[in-house]
């Protein structure tokens, strides 16, 4: 080959465009159950002069899972709570409310989007959702969901990296009886209603497919982040699988669920278009109080998702090519001196318990036998947790059991149904 010829074909590789990647991560539902808020309290942290060092203690809250939200270009959870600087007197105990040190803690934290379309969107009335997406962007934090008004509600959040952009749509099948009122131009939850549940201002299914295929005209990849099914149930509802494949075959890439409190199967299907989604039918939650009674109760099991999207080609289709899930469980102990409610990183807190442990086998003394022996109950609550939320993922058809160990999963090594 001539020099000229070399340099021509040294020319063309160097110039060849690298893949446009984008990585997100998602994780479940953010409830501030009254004893969230008091741990918060009890760990917040100020300087002399009275600044919040911690975000008022939502910094600890959310503290262990930041290194995880850190590692991803987008982390996205669901905000299960209106957040106003009101002080709320509980009038029934699932009427939530949290103040705007919650949404610091999160940002702190790493996390950049929170959705905001549930069925707790409307406690603190309508006025509630447009203090909270006041307070969402005093705090930096990106949303889609209720808005304050029905055009806002329903525009799709646009995230752009690398040349990629994405389009998160976010609605609830669910409102707690509540109902959108008003005009166009008040505050307004976009629903997509069950039949057993219409909700005045709520849409069709035709009606949001359109939406859905309008949205993907303008993007490269359409995420839905939907509130759904029944709670404390491990399987999706049978109205939500139909749904689920309206969805797809509408333009949506990926589809994350939320609202059972437990963890529900994450399955990837085949789109119209040749590509490979990935769906989601509940991460369970992010932190909570629920089961707090219960040590190895499976409303503490949770699962931080976390997927890489490419373009591999210039003019190409967005594909899934990676998917990470990150096992999480809430760790909630009692007790005057020592209370505490975080959700920890199961991989990281097992690795730490065995070190521990490790460390006191060399050790013999009352105090030494009663800690070790605090960390095997912890140990086995932890291992058991960890066994729930890998059988969750692996027991569906496609999804191979390691997944939930350290390390991405190439998509293409998933058999796809």
């Amino acid at each position: 080959m001539s020099l000229a010829a070399t340099s021509l074909l040294l020319i063309s590789l160097t110039a060849a465009p690298a893949p446009q990647k984008v990585t997100l991560i998602f994780g479940g539902d953010v409830i501030p159950h009254e004893p969230v808020k008091k741990v918060a309290e009890k760990h917040a942290r100020f300087a002399k002069d009275g600044t919040p060092l911690n975000d008022s203690g939502w910094g600890h809250v959310f503290g262990p899972l930041s290194p995880v939200f850190r590692a991803y270009d987008f982390a996205i959870v669901n905000l299960e709570t209106p957040v106003t600087r009101e002080e709320q007197k509980e009038v029934k105990e699932m009427l939530f409310n949290a103040p705007p040190a919650l949404l610091a803690g999160l940002k702190s934290s790493g996390v950049d989007v929170a959705t905001f379309a549930n069925n707790h969107c409307l406690d603190m009335h309508p006025e509630g959702i447009t203090s909270t997406r006041d307070e969402l962007d005093a705090a930096g934090l990106l949303t889609a969901g209720a808005g304050r008004t029905e055009a806002e509600a329903w525009r799709p959040l646009i995230l752009e990296k690398n040349g990629v952009r994405i389009a998160v749509i976010a609605v609830s099948r669910w409102l707690n009886k509540f109902h959108n009122k008003g005009g166009p131009g008040d505050p307004h939850v976009p629903v997509v209603p069950y039949l057993e549940e219409p909700i005045g201002g709520g849409r069709t299914f035709d009606e949001f497919f359109a939406h859905i295929r309008e949205t993907a005209k303008t993007v490269d990849a359409v995420i839905v982040s939907i509130h759904w099914g029944a709670e404390y149930v491990h399987e999706p509802m049978s109205y939500d699988r139909e749904l689920t494949r309206g969805m797809l075959d509408a333009g949506a890439l990926v589809v994350i669920g939320s609202h059972p409190h437990v963890l529900q199967p994450v399955v990837p299907q085949r789109l119209r278009d040749g590509r490979v989604g990935v769906v989601a039918y509940s991460l369970g939650n992010l932190v909570s109080n629920q089961d707090y009674n219960v040590a190895d109760g499976t409303k503490r099991d949770g699962l931080l998702l976390g997927l890489e999207v490419t373009r591999t080609k210039p003019g190409g289709p967005v594909i899934v090519t990676k998917v990470t899930p990150v096992g999480i469980g809430t760790e909630n102990r009692t007790g005057r001196e020592h209370r505490n409610v975080q959700p920890v990183v199961l991989d990281d807190e097992i690795a730490a318990v065995k070190e521990r442990l490790a460390e006191l086998s060399f050790r013999e003394s009352k105090v030494t036998t009663k800690e070790r022996r605090t960390l095997v109950e912890r140990l086995d609550i932890l291992e058991i947790r960890q066994r729930r939320v890998r059988d969750m993922i692996g027991a569906v058809p496609g999804m191979p059991s390691p997944a939930v160990q350290p390390g991405a999963v190439p998509m293409g090594a998933m058999p796809v149904r």
